[in-house]
C-alpha cells in the first residue's frame, strides 16, 4: 500500500504512521524526521533548512519535493509507504501524483487526521514541555544531542497552524477529487484513531 497521512502539526502523524508501518510491513517516511537530520548536518543546506523550521515557516517545495522523490527511489519502499508531513502544499501533491504515475503507481488512501485548534495547541505545548524536562534530566552530552525544537515555542506553534490550515484546504479538496480521502477524528485515544484508520484501510483492500 502507498498512503499519506494528513493533518495540522500535533495531529498524532507520526504516531499513527509507524504504528500503520509495523501492522501492514510498510516503510514510515517522516519529512519532518528527515530535514531535522538535515539540519544536525550544519552544513548550508542545513543551516538553512533550520532557519524556515525556526519559524516555523514551509522549506520550500523544491527542497522537499526533492528529498521525497530520492527517498522514495530507495529500496525499502518498494513494498509500499506511509508519508507523515508530506504533501503540504498542493504543488508538492501534484509532484507526488507525477512522480508515482511515472513510476507506474498510485495512491490508495490519504488519511486526514481532524482535530481542532485548541486541542493542537495543547498536544504542541505539551510536547515542548515534554523536551524542557527530557534536556533538563539528560546529561550535558544528551542536552545537546536532545536541544527542545524551536518549532514547538507558542509564537512559532501559531505560525506553523496558520500556515498548514490554509494549505489543508486545497490538499483535502485535491485528494476529496480522487475519491482518495478519508477524514478520521483525531481528538480522541490513540489507540481509538488507529482503530479508525484500521477500518479505512479495511475498505481500501476490499
Amino acid at each position: 500500500m502507498r498512503l499519506v497521512l494528513l493533518g495540522l502539526p500535533g495531529a498524532g502523524k507520526g504516531t499513527q504512521a509507524k504504528r500503520i508501518a509495523e501492522k501492514y510491513h510498510l516503510t514510515a517516511i517522516s519529512t519532518g524526521e528527515m530535514l531535522r537530520e538535515a539540519a544536525k548536518e550544519k552544513d548550508t543546506f542545513g543551516l538553512r533548512v533550520q532557519e524556515y523550521m525556526n519559524k516555523g515557516e514551509l522549506v520550500p517545495d523544491e527542497w522537499i519535493n526533492s528529498l521525497v522523490k530520492s527517498r522514495l527511489q530507495e529500496k525499502d519502499v518498494e513494498n509500499g509507504f506511509v508519508l507523515d508531513g508530506y504533501p503540504r502544499t498542493l504543488q508538492q501533491a501534484k509532484m507526488l501524483e507525477a512522480y508515482l504515475q511515472s513510476q507506474n503507481q498510485n495512491l490508495d488512501a490519504v488519511f486526514f487526521l481532524d482535530v481542532s485548534q485548541d486541542t493542537l495547541r495543547h498536544r504542541l505545548a505539551q510536547r515542548g514541555n515534554l523536551r524542557s524536562k527530557e534536556k533538563q534530566g539528560n546529561s550535558q552530552i544528551e542536552s545537546k544531542r536532545e536541544k527542545i525544537r524551536l518549532d514547538d515555542k507558542p509564537e512559532v506553534i501559531e505560525n506553523r497552524l496558520h500556515i498548514n490550515k490554509e494549505l489543508m484546504e486545497s490538499l483535502i479538496h485535491f485528494y476529496k477529487e480522487r475519491n482518495l480521502l478519508y477524514v478520521i477524528n483525531g481528538e480522541g485515544d490513540f489507540d481509538n484513531v488507529f482503530d479508525n484508520i484500521n477500518e479505512g484501510l479495511l475498505s481500501v483492500n476490499k
